[in-house]
């Protein structure tokens, strides 16, 4: 198992920080040009394997965490149970962050290829991941109340509304004509969000606490999701008056 992790983890880490910087080029490639399509489908199966591995790490994490976090240390077990305790319920914040990727990054290349047959979206290899977001995120979040760790609770919230916001969007009657645009703009702000996330809520919470307090590190943590959220609540609709995504009744008129 721990070699397993490991292996892992140094796969996550390297294929996660190429992600990081890929992100921003379909952002400011233009959009349908070659460079947004490959270098979209470039971070596609990058954010893929990211999110896989962190799944499976979380999981190992929790099934075995006192193998996984205290192997090579020298504990009393007064430590270990103190270490368990926010131990845990960090790795099941890892778990739903990885989960939230995994399903926000299949949601935005998915509406890319069912655009207005939205049938693919229902299968279960789609909606299995996305209904798994919601017990996962309840779970989450009762611990965060549990233990106080208001991270959980707030992207427990998060992962409710993404998972609950896509159930709408492939289970609804009608949809407005290219609004799959619009879908696949919010759920890749969506990916971003929990990539940003992850890498200052883990990795990047070392190289943080050299010059962060850590009552301050939780507002660097926060940051990646205000700021992909007011980015996504601004150029939503500027998006929609770009291409044109109005309601049926409104085109009609046009």
């Amino acid at each position: 198992m721990s070699l397993i992790h490991s292996t892992l983890l140094y796969v996550h880490i390297a294929l996660g920080a190429v992600a990081l910087l890929l992100y921003w080029l379909p952002v400011i490639a233009r959009k349908g040009s070659k460079l947004h399509i490959n270098i979209g489908k470039v971070f596609y199966y990058l954010m893929l394997v990211v999110s896989g591995s962190g799944i499976v790490m979380s999981l190992i994490g929790l099934y075995d965490p006192v193998g996984m976090y205290t192997a090579g240390k020298q504990m009393t077990a007064a430590q270990i149970e103190h270490m368990l305790v926010w131990r845990v319920p960090f790795s099941q914040f890892l778990l739903l962050l990885s989960l939230l990727t995994w399903v926000t990054v299949r949601h935005a290349i998915g509406v890319l290829q069912a655009k207005h047959d939205r049938s693919m979206l229902r299968r279960w290899v789609y909606q299995g991941p996305v209904l798994v977001l919601f017990p996962t995120a309840l779970f989450v979040a009762y611990q965060g109340i549990t233990v106080g760790m208001p991270l959980l609770i707030i992207f427990a919230v998060v992962s409710l509304v993404t998972a609950s916001s896509i159930s709408f969007y492939v289970y609804k009657k009608e949809i407005k004509p290219r609004a799959w645009i619009i879908e696949h703009f919010s759920a890749m702000v969506g990916s971003g969000i929990a990539v940003y996330t992850a890498f200052f809520a883990a990795g990047g919470r070392r190289i943080l606490s050299q010059w962060l307090p850590e009552q301050w590190q939780l507002v660097s943590w926060l940051a990646a999701p205000v700021i992909g959220v007011s980015a996504m609540i601004l150029l939503t609709g500027y998006y929609k008056r770009k291409y044109k995504v109005l309601p049926n009744k409104a085109l009609q008129q046009r």
